[in-house]
Order: structure tokens, then sequence, then C-alpha cells
């Protein structure tokens, strides 16, 4: 009878190297770099967020207030549309004027220093920004990426990342009827007149200083 012969033996397994090691921990990292650069997007993402609302909330209020500025006795004076008198300015009575009555009559009359009026005058934009930025509620508004007040610039450029956050105010102007092209925009200057209705264009600069349109709206 024939001897039966054992099985052969199963591989014997290998024994933990340095290498499988090496490999676990170059996984481990990959997933924190991955998580963490993961929860840096979502932070930048969410200042861009608050960079557009921004934005909005400055084209809501001149939306809402667009009406309103030309009503008489607008509470925002320097906001409020239409021309305002410019006050007068009277001579001052010359001094001891009532003192010697004879004397002022015998001398000869001095032509008026009276300036003559000035006519009306609107309010412009730079008034208006600067009492909106100071003495409403958007005082209280700061830029997401800097935790300052939000800065007001003429355009956003890439090439400049202090523009991050930054709000632009544009200004669209009718070309005359007929033009090849309808409208021109251009930046809204501090001394443009408010005193008629504006066409406005809103944008924020992202975190790449790259513009990013909010609104266009009639102030």
């Amino acid at each position: 009878m024939d001897k039966l012969t054992d099985p052969p033996n199963a591989a014997t397994p290998k024994a933990w190297t340095g290498g499988d090691a090496a490999f676990l921990v170059f996984i481990a990292f990959v997933l924190v770099a991955v998580t963490a650069l993961g929860v840096l997007a979502h932070r930048e993402a969410l200042k861009t967020e608050g960079t557009k609302r921004n934005g909005e909330q400055w084209a809501a209020w001149l939306t809402q207030e667009s009406a309103k500025r030309f009503e008489p006795g607008y509470a925002l004076a320097a906001c409020a549309g239409g021309t305002k008198a410019a006050a007068a300015v009277t001579a001052e009575a010359p001094p001891n004027a009532d003192a010697a009555p004879d004397t002022a009559a015998a001398a000869p009359t001095a032509p008026s220093t009276a300036s003559a009026p000035t006519p009306p005058k609107a309010n412009t934009w730079g008034e208006c920004l600067a009492f909106l930025s100071t003495q409403t509620e958007f005082k209280d508004m700061r830029n997401p990426f800097t935790g300052k007040p939000p800065v007001f610039i003429p355009a956003c450029n890439p090439a400049d990342h202090g523009h991050i956050g930054s709000i632009v105010f544009d200004k669209i102007t009718a070309n005359p009827q007929g033009s090849a092209i309808a409208t021109v925009t251009s930046q809204l200057l501090e001394t443009d007149s408010i005193g008629e209705k504006v066409q406005l264009k809103i944008a924020v600069c992202d975190k790449g200083s790259y513009a990013i349109k909010v609104a266009e709206l009639e102030f």
C-alpha cells in the first residue's frame, strides 16, 4: 500500500515591511491634505459669497430708494434727487452803522457786497456715498476677505490682489439714438450728479480680483 504524501504547506505570510508602513503613511497624508484643501476652498467660497451679498445689499437698497429719493422732504438729504437751493449770502452791516447816522447819511453809498443767489445744484454721488458709508447700516459692512470696510474702486484688476472683496459702481450712459453702440459704461465718479435718475451697474471683486457682476439698476 502506497504511503500518502502530506499536502504542500501553504505559503507563509510575509512579514510587515517598512514599505507597507510608508505607503499607509502616504495615504493618510493625502487624505489629510485633501481634507484641508477642501476646508480651505469652502472658506474661500464663503468669503466670495459674502462679498456678493455685500453687492446685493447695495443693489437692493439703491433700488428701493430710487423712487423715494425724489419725494419732497426725503430723509436722506445727501442722496435726494432733484436740486437744492444754495444758501443766500447777505452783506454785513458796516460797523457802527447805528452810532453815527448823520455821518453815514453824508457818506457816499458803497456798492452792495451781497453776492447774487447761486443757482440750485444737485447732490453728487460722492456726498451720497460718504453719508451712506458713515451714517447708515452700511457703516457696519465688512469685506469678508479682510474684515475691514469694503473699498470702492474704479475696476477690478486681477494683477492687484489688494482689490479682493472691493465694490465697483459704474454708470451706464445711453448714446444718441441710431448709434452703433446703445450704451457706454464708465466709472461712476464722486463728482457725478445724482439729481436725475442714474443707471448703475454693480460688481464685486472675487478672491482673484476678477469682477463678478451683481446687478444693473436705476437709482
